[in-house]
């Protein structure tokens, strides 16, 4: 996983969004089904760039696809569970970006991972970020 430590970043840069495990969620044996986690990584993902102003009612003439996805279960969730999902960016190119995550049950973590998202116009070509995005996304050193 890349850079998965978020207390070396600045507050400011981990968005930490709560989430409660729904019964829909579970299985059978009443835990979080291995699924879900990429969900959580999306709703995460969302409220980075929500709490930056970058809405997707913004988005035109560009996507975000995920073309990668990397995930290391820890520790169980279960039915009702209260969740953080911690999100930030690792990595900026000139047509990608890589977010990492952690969700935790107060301070253990249970899973852990990263999506990488690639930026293509209409004929899922790529490109590079629009403007407003390259504000938003951070520069990073190595990157």
């Amino acid at each position: 996983m890349s850079n998965a430590n978020p207390p070396r970043l600045a507050p400011a840069d981990v968005e930490r969004t709560p989430l409660t495990v729904r019964f829909c969620e579970t299985d059978l044996m009443g835990i979080v089904h291995h699924g879900n986690y990429l969900r959580y990584f999306e709703v995460g993902r969302v409220a980075w760039f929500k709490a930056r102003g970058a809405t997707f009612d913004h988005w035109e003439g560009f996507q975000l696809p995920v073309v990668e996805a990397r995930l290391r279960y820890r520790k169980p969730a279960r039915f009702d569970d209260e969740l953080v999902i911690e999100t930030w960016v690792s990595e900026r190119r000139g047509a990608s970006v890589r977010f990492s995550y952690r969700i935790l049950r107060g301070d253990e973590v249970l899973c852990e991972g990263d999506t990488l998202l690639a930026c293509v116009g209409p004929g899922l070509q790529p490109r590079r970020f629009p403007d407003f995005l390259r504000r938003v996304l951070p520069d990073l050193p190595g990157s």
